[in-house]
């Protein structure tokens, strides 16, 4: 199967304009007011694009930014029904590879191959409802000559001890839980700290949640959690409805690659809470992944599609206009 094609399915549902305007004076003053704070205090990464660290880039980050890196979606299924999430509705328990869907773990690694892939980030819905997908899956990937690092993305609702143990001695690199899903509870986090080297916090920044997001800083910072990343909470077709309800106001589309936009608020609140990890986190590294890192992302990875693609005389689509 093509690999555009599930991709494709994503864009054509997302054909309908969505609701959206021109960022206002007062949030490109406070934009640039906190990015002057940023900079003076010294903030890392690079302006241009809005890929701004505290300290230093997740190692699973680094292939990403360079266009190495994918998503492998276990399951569509989820635990829980958040407002932002961004997933097909009504959910599908379908497993797909950089856009591709998969029926056994040997093709999600023969595609990982044949992209060049070197970061993988198992996701969902909920992965973990999967769990003995997620376990072939991470297996097949491992087993492969010059295997990728990977990633487990999850809610943690399902991360028990005994399953977090079995997901290590599989090789599992990294465990990152989006507590925005679970009320900021840090309780899945605590559990794995004392399982995994490497346990990293995922977040959509909710511009009305600011008080519990600093209290989160200050909790991951005291437990010794290595990274947090954070993105803006964004609006596309999937939740367009709920996060407009939610009172959040979507910036007009500027994307020349994404399917989605950021909501005007969360862009500050992102960089305030950057700001206020900068000054107040000893250890705790928060990198800010915002729709300008995605939308350099998405760039390099087409790059990296069509130049593939030159070389099999193959023609290659890009986003739908």
């Amino acid at each position: 199967m093509d690999e555009l094609s599930w991709s494709a399915r994503r864009a054509a549902r997302a054909l309908e304009p969505l609701p959206g305007g021109e960022p206002s004076p007062e949030r490109e003053a406070r934009l640039l007011a906190l990015l002057e704070r940023l900079h003076a205090a010294g903030i890392k990464g690079d302006f241009a694009a809005m890929t701004l660290y505290t300290r230093r880039l997740p190692p699973g980050c680094r292939s990403c930014l360079a266009g190495r890196g994918s998503n492998l979606l276990v399951t569509g299924l989820c635990t829980r029904d958040c407002f932002f999430c961004f997933n097909q509705k009504p959910r599908v328990d379908e497993t797909v590879v950089h856009g591709i869907p998969v029926s056994d773990p040997s093709e999600a690694a023969a595609i990982v191959a044949r992209h060049g892939l070197r970061s993988v980030g198992l996701s969902g819905g909920e992965p973990l409802l999967r769990p003995e997908r997620v376990l072939a899956l991470l297996a097949a990937l491992k087993a492969m000559p010059d295997p990728p690092r990977v990633d487990l993305y999850t809610n943690g609702d399902l991360a028990s001890d005994e399953l977090l143990y079995r997901l290590r001695a599989a090789g599992l690199d990294s465990i990152r839980f989006d507590l925005a899903a679970i009320d900021y509870d840090t309780a899945p986090v605590r559990r794995a700290m004392h399982i995994f080297d490497e346990v990293a916090v995922e977040i959509p920044v909710v511009p009305g949640d600011k008080a519990r997001l600093e209290a989160m800083v200050l909790e991951l910072d005291a437990l010794g959690v290595p990274f947090l990343n954070i993105h803006e909470l964004f609006l596309c077709a999937e939740n367009s409805a709920r996060v407009i309800q939610d009172g959040q106001v979507p910036l007009k589309d500027g994307s020349a690659h994404l399917l989605w936009r950021p909501t005007a608020a969360s862009g500050v609140a992102a960089l305030e809470l950057l700001l206020f990890a900068l000054e107040r986190a000893k250890t705790l590294s928060v990198y800010y992944c915002s729709c300008g890192t995605q939308e350099l992302i998405a760039s390099r990875v087409l790059a990296r599609r069509r130049k593939r693609g030159a070389a099999r005389g193959r023609f290659v689509a890009t986003r739908p206009r």
